[in-house]
């Protein structure tokens, strides 16, 4: 299982209270706004959408820019753990608002001279090239300095962050780009790109490193050496490489619907240039929507279930935007699909890119991103390359097949994550993916916290004791017990309804008649913790009402401790909101604290497995010890 931090609800604004990371959040967003105005001034200088060739233009831009990624990715990894990653970045910006400012006259040169052999469109490979090649050395600099910046529980809320203005300026920069170069000229777009990329220099100069927590670097000896040392790290870490592996089908898929968009605007939409950055800005709102939706729910979203619904959505709405094209459906069906699309595909990639900030040590996080940089890169430039470099004969007319393609891919990809995630896994499907939406749920909407470990042991017959407070109980104990899956003993008339008795027969829970509890209950519980499993019981068989009398424990407790002879761990629950109906809890937001307390001692009690005396007085002691575990007054 991924490693999950404990999620924090408590969360400082990111945007208020971290000057440098606002700094580099502001950099980036404002070199993101400049990159689409020179890319829409060269698709005009090659005529792309007053031909066949939208696909092949488009896809040669993405060749060209993307190329040095992966040549030279694990170079600019190396380099960014061995000198300093902040100038890094803003020498990488100054020499792009060079190369940008010169691409008016480098590429009619560059076409002028190409054309006569036929090579025309290749003139604007070179220039991109050029750009990208910087665009590689600021990449892993900037992915590697975020985590420096931050908190670890800030993790995915920053990232988000960053995409999510990303994108939105990537919007901007669409349709601005492509109304300047309609109505003024292309010379402007690069005068504006390199505005951009020298305002971003400055904001990086003023980040102040000396408050930065970057962790101790020791002195790289040689070039090829610690190069070597980033692949053999990726190679011989699987989550790492994995999440590599899910970046490469993100970007190789990125590059074939990036290149079908001029097409789809032509054929389906009837647009204009203008309107090819218009609809590449629907890619952008879904890809800000997902990083939108991270920021609020990231803490709390279990790492797996969030690829997994990335996965599955993502496919999904690529094979609907295929049917979209073949079948000519129109102008909002398409528009839908494309926000759906980056809207999952933003949660693949900030999930990935977070969880390899998490992982990576500082010192080798640079190389690592250097060589995820290099193979994502790579997929995305063979895609490309693939679709650009040959000269395919009305390569428009394949556009459903690439889509349908891509969208399949997904799909692959999400049943191979599935099967890893699954890997030595007890449970059946449909019950671990409830039972990671209801972690999910806990964490996000119960604001679940965990006070200390859980003291819940790997193995073994377990019993859980805690205080029944809300309907809620038994699905933030499941939340915060990351080692093993409760089985709760649940009331008959639940356990018969329609959604939660599904629900609680996947958790293997155990119905009881509490009118009339008879042998049954008692042989299937038994049998359970026989089989050395964990049986959650709230001793008092009731909600307590809060400010009414504590009922009495009741002795069913000390009976199945003592007959099974399994471990009993107390555990307190506080701050829910009390409500009669139990489901009507489900839609109330509580703020909830979970203490686990040490194994109970019950050696006085293991010669008196029949006593009832002992059995009452043991479920006594579970409840006392379940009552220490409350907060002090103020503890929170």
């Amino acid at each position: 299982m991924p490693y999950e931090p404990q999620p924090s609800y408590r969360l400082p604004n990111l945007l208020n209270r971290n000057r440098n990371f606002v700094l580099l959040w502001a950099a980036y967003g404002i070199s993101a706004f400049g990159d689409h105005l020179s890319e829409l001034a060269l698709l005009v200088e090659r005529n792309a959408l007053e031909s066949e060739r939208s696909v092949r233009i488009q896809a040669l831009l993405s060749f060209g820019f993307f190329l040095p990624f992966v040549l030279l990715g694990p170079v600019a990894g190396w380099w960014s753990d061995r000198f300093s990653r902040k100038w890094t970045m803003i020498a990488a910006d100054l020499l792009r608002a060079v190369v940008v400012i010169s691409l008016a006259f480098s590429v009619p040169a560059l076409a002028a001279w190409l054309e006569p052999h036929g090579l025309g469109d290749y003139s604007v490979v070179l220039p991109l090239f050029v750009v990208g090649a910087l665009a590689a050395f600021f990449s892993p600099s900037r992915q590697a300095m975020v985590p420096t910046l931050i908190r670890d529980d800030q993790f995915i809320r920053a990232n988000a962050l960053i995409s999510a203005l990303g994108t939105i300026a990537t919007i901007l920069s669409a349709v601005a780009g492509g109304f300047i170069v309609e109505r003024w000229s292309r010379s402007l777009n690069y005068r504006l790109d390199a505005l951009t990329f020298v305002a971003s220099g400055l904001l990086l100069a003023m980040i102040a490193t000396r408050r930065t927590r970057a962790g101790i670097h020791p002195k790289l000896s040689g070039v090829f050496k610690p190069i070597a040392d980033g692949f053999r790290y990726v190679r011989t870490h699987r989550r790492v490489l994995q999440l590599i592996v899910l970046g490469t089908v993100f970007w190789a898929s990125a590059g074939v619907v990036n290149s079908v968009i001029p097409a789809l605007v032509r054929d389906v939409f009837g647009g204009s240039i203008s309107d090819v950055g218009l609809y590449r800005g629907l890619v952008g709102v879904g890809l800000a929507l997902g990083a939108a939706f991270l920021s609020i729910v990231g803490a709390a979203l279990p790492l797996q279930l969030g690829i997994l619904l990335g996965l599955a959505g993502g496919g999904f709405w690529i094979l609907a935007l295929d049917a979209a094209y073949a079948l000519q459906l129109g102008r909002v069906f398409s528009g839908i699909c494309l926000v759906m699309i980056g809207a999952h595909g933003a949660g693949v990639l900030v999930l990935v890119l977070t969880t390899i900030q998490r992982f990576v040590p500082d010192s080798r996080r640079g190389r690592v991103f250097g060589v995820a940089d290099m193979v994502t890169m790579g997929a995305l430039v063979l895609v490309t390359g693939a679709l650009g470099l040959p000269n395919i004969p009305n390569l428009d007319a394949y556009v459903p097949w690439l889509l349908a393609a891509t969208g399949l891919g997904w799909l692959a990809t999400l049943r191979g994550a599935w099967r890893i995630y699954r890997r030595g896994d007890k449970l059946s499907a449909a019950a671990r993916l409830a039972l990671e939406i209801a972690r999910f749920y806990a964490r996000f909407w119960c604001r679940v916290r965990r006070i200390g470990p859980c003291t819940l042991p790997r193995e073994g017959p377990v019993i859980l004791a805690a205080n029944h407070t809300s309907g809620i109980d038994p699905v933030v104990l499941l939340a915060t017990s990351p080692r093993r899956l409760i089985s709760f003993i649940v009331a008959q008339e639940y356990y018969h309804t329609p959604v939660a008795g599904y629900i609680m027969r996947l958790g293997e829970s155990i119905p009881i008649d509490r009118a009339n509890p008879g042998r049954k209950f008692l042989s299937s519980a038994l049998r359970l913790l026989k089989q050395g499993g964990c049986l959650g019981i709230f001793p008092q068989g009731q909600f307590v009402v809060p400010g009414e009398e504590q009922p009495a424990a009741k002795s069913g407790l000390g009976l199945l401790a003592l007959r099974s002879g399994a471990t009993v761990v107390p555990c307190h629950i506080s701050g829910t909101k009390y409500c009669d109906n139990p489901f009507a809890s489900l839609l109330v937001r509580h703020n909830v604290r979970i203490k686990y307390g040490r194994p109970i001692d019950l050696t006085p009690f293991r010669n008196k497995r029949r006593d009832r005396q002992a059995q009452q007085e043991l479920s006594e002691l579970v409840m006392k010890k379940i009552g220490e575990l409350a907060p002090q007054q103020g503890e929170r």
